[in-house]
């Protein structure tokens, strides 16, 4: 790659780099969210994890978005059956895997013949819940004891439809239309309702990703520090825009769209940032692609499993907060790599059970 300040010049490595340091961005945020949230109660945190819930897995659903857009005529070849049986080893097999570990774990400790574990499971938040509610929570995200998961469900389907609707239409201005249109009937006669809020706001944040890659809408964003700087300034006025309406519609469907708003230009923000340190490379590029290759290891098990015991055992031991917080974080990220890497890329059938790779 030419190193003139503004070039851009991407070869397919360069772009593969590109998204992975976008990944390693969200993933990033993802634990930061997770961990601080067990810490902290004053504005600032707030402030902080709100912005990261409203970025982290729109980073994922841009590039998801993205790299659809490029492999849609290598997709377009191998049919909706085979795409979506692809898009269920990656994505369907680890969600089931992970979700029916704690749906199943609390079904056994909810029937032992004494009150401790029913106690506890109540204490975190869980419910007994029957075989049937299960299965039915399984396939609809319903009854959820994790809700983190819900990416990997919403991501599946976002695909098939975006891979049905293609079919039809290489439009994709005409299918951001109609996930508009879903979006709003979503917050107008589901607002109530976590998963398709979820998949609605992921639907815009997908085809905006597409965009970006058929319009090559990198070219103006890469290692640009003019338009670095104008997307910090622009999610700071997004996040900041007050929506207050006595119309309880308008007021769901404002807000809704401002958090769609804020994802999109997160993910702006962060290609930004990530084409900034792969035209000029030190420490933090080489950590962010480290973590980008290994992030959906990471998303998967960093918590609760990692990061909520670790907050657990750190406050028994009287920590200051704010090492307990990069202690939690630090183990969040290094443990699931060193699992991967070490225990389940040995196998490959727990990697394709638990990670889908």
């Amino acid at each position: 790659m030419s190193e003139t300040k503004h070039s851009y010049c991407m070869n397919s490595t360069d772009e593969h780099d590109m998204l992975q340091l976008m990944r390693g961005f969200a993933i990033l945020l993802v634990a930061l969210q997770h961990s601080i949230v067990l810490y902290y109660d004053s504005y600032a945190s707030m402030v902080l994890i709100s912005v990261c819930v409203f970025i982290d897995v729109h980073i994922f659903m841009f590039v998801s978005g993205y790299l659809f857009q490029k492999k849609s005529d290598e997709y377009s070849k191998i049919g909706i059956k085979r795409f979506a049986a692809k898009k269920f080893q990656s994505l369907g097999v680890p969600y089931l895997f992970w979700e029916c570990l704690f749906y199943f774990g609390a079904f056994i400790l909810y029937r032992l013949p004494f009150s401790a574990p029913a106690s506890l499971m109540n204490g975190l938040g869980f419910r007994k819940l029957s075989l049937p509610q299960i299965l039915v929570g399984l396939l609809t995200f319903r009854y959820s004891y994790i809700q983190m998961y819900w990416f990997l469900f919403a991501l599946f389907w976002v695909l098939i439809i975006n891979y049905a609707l293609s079919r039809y239409s290489d439009r994709i201005e005409t299918m951001l239309l109609l996930f508009l249109i879903f979006s709003a009937c979503t917050v107008l006669f589901k607002n109530d309702d976590y998963i398709f809020i979820k998949i609605s706001r992921s639907f815009l944040t997908f085809g905006f990703g597409r965009l970006f890659q058929k319009y090559r809408l990198a070219k103006p964003f890469f290692n640009n520090p003019v338009i670095l700087i104008f997307s910090v300034f622009f999610l700071y006025f997004v996040y900041r825009i007050p929506v207050s309406f006595d119309n309880l519609f308008l007021h769901t469907t404002i807000s809704s769209l401002r958090i769609a708003a804020i994802g999109i230009s997160g993910a702006l923000l962060f290609f930004c940032a990530s084409s900034f340190l792969l035209v000029h490379k030190s420490i933090l590029t080489r950590l962010m692609l480290l973590l980008g290759d290994y992030s959906l290891a990471i998303y998967l098990m960093h918590n609760p499993f990692i990061i909520h015991a670790s907050s657990i055992v750190f406050k028994k031991l009287s920590l200051p907060n704010a090492v307990s917080n990069v202690l939690s974080i630090t183990l969040g990220i290094s443990v699931p790599i060193l699992l991967y890497k070490y225990v389940i890329k040995k196998s490959a059938f727990l990697s394709r059970l638990m990670i889908g790779v």
